[in-house]
């Protein structure tokens, strides 16, 4: 591997040497597509985050003096040093993904509003999108990009910046530890909702096969690339299982619950490959058959929706902007671009529920939750003369929600150990050259099993929740 150009425990190597002024200038001229830019006069960069805030990257944020009078607040994601890091995110393609995202993807939806329809900014849908400055990466999947993983590669081979929205108009994140509320999760459905829509209108208006056109928008990781995490998500039910035995006795519920979904896991995970086409997706998630009693039935029209989804939605991947006077969030932003993809709606919708949010939020205000989906959808898919999806309806809406549970489940087991950690989280850049990423993770969920409150409690709900429901 080359030296780490960007290693942030490296103190001989000041950040201000690596985000350099004439870096900096020359993104700024890029975004300006030829347009005058101010010089810059001074700039100060720092990291942008803290060990558990982001797992695939290094982030900086910098401030920006400009000679014009002016100051610009920017956000560096780059690549990481670790060799473990930099072979999961080159499997997975994430940087140059999330490149084409911002750059092509979000500008596609965003010209339909003037282009196909001619709606002024008053009238228009807003995205709910960091704005993208500039940035360059490398495409592993190509000819050029197999070629490059041989040879050195820095930090800034692969880069992405943004405005830092944190100091522009001061969103932030939320606490990781804590579930988000029904204030939160409201304007999170209504983004959900509207990307969705947008999307699904581009399909109808402009081009019906999407990932032909944006090819970054299709999941190309084999089944055996991604087969080493189905031992981090087995690892962690193990974990649970031994909380589970510890809470309630042997031969508990719980534990029969982890040991029948313990032979679910390999075709979960074939969700996250190149195979998890929409009615793959749909395929596999009839294991699940919901009394239609409780949770509705679905359409005529099985066809599944195939919408492009933002693919990792979870608190740490979105800011929000809050009432100064009331606390109360107002606005949400989805960042961490790095897996949208083709697959069905309720995708977003297991992840961000199961993952984020409490039992007794989804038994008190699921329905009403997944009604706002519902509703925002169809209110977009109106203003864009756009037929709504095939037997797009509440009832069909609520089955397939439940049907995808298993999903829901999976994330949960994954991400719950790894999101309420409430130690002292290891800087990935810091983990010993030989480890391997997925072993990390699976230390970072040991080292949470049955010490961990949090872990606990959401584990026995969740759990509780799918057996309640009848998906075990």
């Amino acid at each position: 591997m080359s030296p780490n150009p960007l290693k942030q425990t490296d103190k001989f190597t000041p950040i201000s040497t690596i985000i350099t002024k004439e870096f900096l200038q020359n993104a700024l001229k890029m975004e300006a597509k030829g347009g005058s830019v101010p010089e810059i006069v001074t700039h100060f960069a720092t990291l942008g985050t803290q060990p558990g805030d982001n797992y695939m990257s290094v982030i900086y944020s910098v401030d920006v003096d400009l000679s014009d009078g002016t100051k610009r607040y920017l956000l560096i994601k780059c690549y990481p040093s670790h060799p473990a890091r930099q072979e999961f995110t080159n499997k997975m393609n994430m940087f140059f993904k999330e490149c084409e995202v911002y750059s092509k993807w979000i500008p596609a939806l965003t010209r339909i509003k003037s282009e196909v329809f001619g709606f002024d900014k008053e009238e228009a849908v807003k995205l709910p999108y960091a704005k993208f400055v500039h940035g360059e990466c490398i495409d592993f999947q190509s000819e050029e990009g197999k070629l490059r993983k041989s040879g050195p590669i820095s930090s800034l081979d692969n880069y992405i910046i943004m405005e830092d929205l944190r100091k522009t108009h001061g969103f932030r994140m939320t606490n990781r530890l804590e579930p988000l509320d029904l204030d939160h999760m409201r304007l999170i459905i209504e983004a959900l909702s509207k990307v969705h829509a947008m999307s699904w209108a581009y399909r109808h208006h402009v081009e019906s096969d999407i990932t032909e056109k944006f090819p970054c928008l299709v999941t190309n990781v084999s089944r055996e690339d991604f087969a080493a995490w189905d031992n981090v998500i087995l690892a962690s039910l193990e974990q649970a299982k031994g909380i589970f035995d510890k809470e309630f006795g042997p031969k508990n519920d719980y534990s029969s619950a982890l040991d029948k979904f313990a032979g679910m896991v390999g075709r979960v995970s074939e969700m996250f490959t190149g195979e998890r086409t929409a009615a793959g997706w749909a395929k596999l998630m009839r294991v699940i058959e919901p009394d239609p009693n409780k949770f509705g039935k679905d359409a005529d029209n099985p066809e599944p929706w195939r919408i492009i989804c933002h693919g990792d939605c979870w608190s740490n991947n979105m800011l929000f902007r809050y009432d100064q006077d009331t606390g109360k969030p107002l606005e949400v932003v989805l960042v961490d671009l790095q897996a949208p993809q083709e697959t069905c709606v309720v995708n977003d919708l297991e992840y961000v529920f199961h993952v984020c949010t409490t039992l007794a939020l989804r038994r008190s205000h699921l329905d009403d939750l997944l009604q706002l989906y519902h509703d925002t959808f169809n209110d977009i898919c109106t203003k864009f003369r756009t037929p709504t999806l095939p037997g797009f309806c509440m009832d069909s809406l609520r089955f397939r929600f439940h049907r995808a549970k298993l999903f829901g489940y999976y994330m949960a087991l994954m991400g719950l150990p790894i999101m309420l950690n409430e130690g002292e989280v290891r800087n990935m850049e810091d983990l010993e050259e030989w480890k391997d990423i997925t072993d990390a993770f699976i230390e970072i969920c040991a080292d949470t099993a049955g010490t961990n409150r949090l872990v606990k409690e959401r584990l026995i709900e969740t759990t509780k929740g799918m057996i309640e429901d009848g998906v075990f």
